[in-house]
């Protein structure tokens, strides 16, 4: 019988605990603030405004890439990433793309009664966008932009992942490192530590398969379900003489299943 191998890819939201946003001097805590109150007209992209980088910031990603036994690049820059969508007030998000803060780091992990070597590739520093809230039943929905700004830490692994629980294992650790430095305060109900989960499965172990992404998981539970389902639906779907689609996917807690979102975008598609 022909065996599967998944291969999976976990980039993670870190929020920093940070005072203030990444480029303006806004509240950077807004758990129980008023919708739109803790933006300013740096944060809002009003004309004329000019962003200043988060100096505490800066200092957070050193010390998380000596945690994770990393690189910290000598010259570093800011990127466009440009997308259009209503919670994003400038219209593009400002992150880094060709020379990320953070390069060639690792952690370990004990799985199976023995450690493993995972990989991260980098970790860069960026903006977060507002918040979208659809009223059920409604014909509309509602942003706060309070969010807008706040500063992340992007950390991205190396495809060194081979199942589920390797994965939720990764995630903990990666958990512990930034609350134990004290660069994250570690509330996943607010959004404070999320991430997208990219999977493929191959009947060869030294090729990849076309991937998917599960996007904004905020528990370590929910990750190893949504994983476990997905690297099966593929291989159903495989073992059927179909083809997987590389796409973005949702997971429904509910259902227990992942569910298609839309096509996912390539690197050009938001014009660095």
């Amino acid at each position: 019988m022909r065996s599967y191998y998944p291969t999976i890819g976990i980039e993670i939201h870190t929020q920093l605990a940070t005072k203030s946003k990444m480029f303006c001097g806004c509240n950077n805590d807004s758990r129980k603030a008023k919708p739109n109150t803790n933006v300013c007209p740096v944060c809002m992209a009003l004309p004329g405004t000019l962003p200043v980088v988060n100096k505490g910031a800066i200092e957070m990603a050193i010390k998380l890439a000596k945690g994770f036994s990393a690189e910290v690049a000598s010259v570093t820059s800011f990127d466009r990433k440009n997308y259009f969508y209503p919670d994003s007030p400038k219209g593009y998000q400002i992150t880094q793309m060709d020379q990320p803060i953070i390069q060639n780091g690792f952690v370990e992990i004990f799985v199976d009664g023995k450690f493993k070597k995972i990989g991260v590739h980098h970790a860069h520093l960026e903006e977060d966008a507002g918040k979208l809230t659809h009223p059920s039943g409604a014909d509309y929905s509602l942003v706060d932009y309070n969010r807008a700004g706040t500063p992340l830490i992007e950390i991205v692994s190396e495809p060194d992942i081979k199942s589920a629980e390797e994965a939720k294992r990764y995630l903990q650790e990666i958990y512990n490192i930034v609350t134990s430095l004290g660069i994250c305060d570690g509330d996943m109900e607010h959004g404070n530590f999320k991430f997208d989960l990219n999977v493929s499965v191959s009947d060869d172990p030294n090729k990849l398969g076309t991937r998917t992404e599960l996007k904004n998981l905020n528990s370590f539970r929910n990750a190893e379900r949504a994983l476990n389902y997905e690297i099966e639906r593929q291989i159903d779907t495989l073992k059927s003489g179909d083809t997987i689609e590389q796409e973005t996917r949702g997971w429904n807690d509910a259902k227990t299943i992942t569910f298609s979102q839309r096509s996912k975008e390539e690197a050009n598609a938001y014009r660095y």
